[in-house]
């Protein structure tokens, strides 16, 4: 706006009630303007004056709705709504309009525009210089070599000095995703993922030229070879059940079943954590199932362990937002549950994860670890190598 703040504030200071209502918008500071010209309608003198001033009425699609909690929120696109709230608005008794406009000044007074400038400045003043923030990899062989952009500080993998340290080695830990290193990625697209969750179609497999390599692995007894997966356990055990001495960890090693030398017998299962009470998933189901409905292009995915919200077939904005207010809802209604809440923006798959807690990979790593002396029969690793495609590898 052109007008000068002067004389916006004379103008709200004329006014009994404001009523902003945005369909959209950015950065809107009216309301807060707004609350700061009737700010003196809490005092002795303000009070007496006979005006019923100093209320907001805000659009839930205001960018502010969510900071100015003593505000009025109504939808601008029923009129009948705002109708309601203007004559509320009017009518209201003085206790709890002092209460509203006290809990819109609280924030308007102690969230200053000075206060988020000073907090800017310190954070900037925390980045360290990168002068060069990107340094270049190569990957690949013959026509598929190509240069890969990487954060500074990452360091590519020697496969030379992997080769002799394996050679020189006598007791080996080898530890191997499956989606994306073992077998193509399902869930890069987003038809094909939903498509499996809804098991109208069969999961990647790998090839048989991988399977052979897995198997010439677990053959020779230096090695101690694990295959670790998202997947459930009948995946894991209808993929890899035939291959003696291997390892499975399913379900990010939630379920662990050590290696046998037994070829195609039956595997046995344990799990990383104790699993005691399993009212949550009720719980999460039914909370998961009301945002489902109001999110177009999001649906349900459950396991044995977890239960997962997906969101990356939605609108990108209106998806994380409902992404977030999940997993608020989610975080007051099982606070007396032992589950770890996960949220995996869009350049993560656009998720929302319910499982219990303290189960990672990185737990199963050390698990495996503690227990390789009963494992490969000898007292410590010497050679540990782990392959994966993301960061939870």
């Amino acid at each position: 706006s052109s007008m000068k703040l002067q004389q916006r504030l004379a103008l709200m200071r004329a006014a009994d009630v404001a009523l902003v209502t945005p369909i959209r918008d950015g950065l809107n500071l009216t309301p807060l303007e707004y609350t700061i010209a009737h700010q003196d309608a809490l005092t002795p003198k303000g009070k007496s004056d006979g005006r019923r001033r100093g209320l907001c009425i805000l659009s839930e699609f205001a960018s502010c709705t969510r900071v100015m909690r003593g505000a009025l929120h109504v939808n601008p696109w029923k009129i009948s709504e705002i109708a309601n709230a203007m004559f509320q608005a009017l009518t209201m008794t003085d206790d709890e309009r002092m209460r509203r406009i006290s809990t819109a000044c609280e924030f308007v007074t102690r969230v200053t525009t000075q206060r988020w400038a000073l907090a800017v400045m310190l954070d900037l003043k925390g980045v360290h210089k990168s002068i060069n923030p990107i340094q270049y990899s190569g990957a690949g062989l013959g026509l598929g070599y190509r240069l890969l952009g990487m954060d500074v500080g990452f360091v590519s993998l020697d496969f030379s000095a992997v080769a002799k340290a394996f050679k020189n080695s006598r007791s080996r830990l080898i530890l191997v995703d499956y989606g994306g290193t073992i077998a193509s990625n399902d869930n890069i697209d987003n038809l094909a993922r939903f498509q499996m969750v809804k098991e109208r179609k069969e999961h990647s497999l790998p090839s048989v030229q991988m399977l052979t390599t897995l198997k010439e692995l677990c053959n020779d007894r230096k090695n101690t070879v694990f295959v670790v997966s998202g997947k459930e356990r009948h995946s894991l055990t209808k993929v890899f059940g035939h291959i003696p001495r291997l390892g499975l960890a399913a379900e990010h090693g939630m379920y662990i079943s050590w290696p046998t030398t037994k070829k195609g017998g039956r595997h046995h299962w344990e799990t990383l954590v104790p699993i005691t009470d399993r009212s949550w998933r009720s719980l999460t189901m039914t909370i998961m199932e009301v945002y489902t409905s109001r999110t177009h292009g999001s649906y349900i995915e459950e396991t044995e362990m977890k239960v997962l919200w997906q969101y990356r077939d939605a609108d990108l904005e209106f998806g994380y937002l409902q992404a977030r207010e999940l997993e608020d809802h989610l975080s007051n209604c099982l606070r007396g549950f032992a589950v770890d809440i996960l949220h995996g923006g869009m350049e993560e798959g656009g998720y929302v994860e319910v499982r219990p807690k303290g189960v990672n990979k990185g737990v199963l790593a050390m698990k495996v670890i503690k227990n390789f002396p009963a494992i490969g029969q000898i007292d410590k690793v010497d050679f540990a190598l782990t392959l994966g495609d993301d960061h939870c590898d």
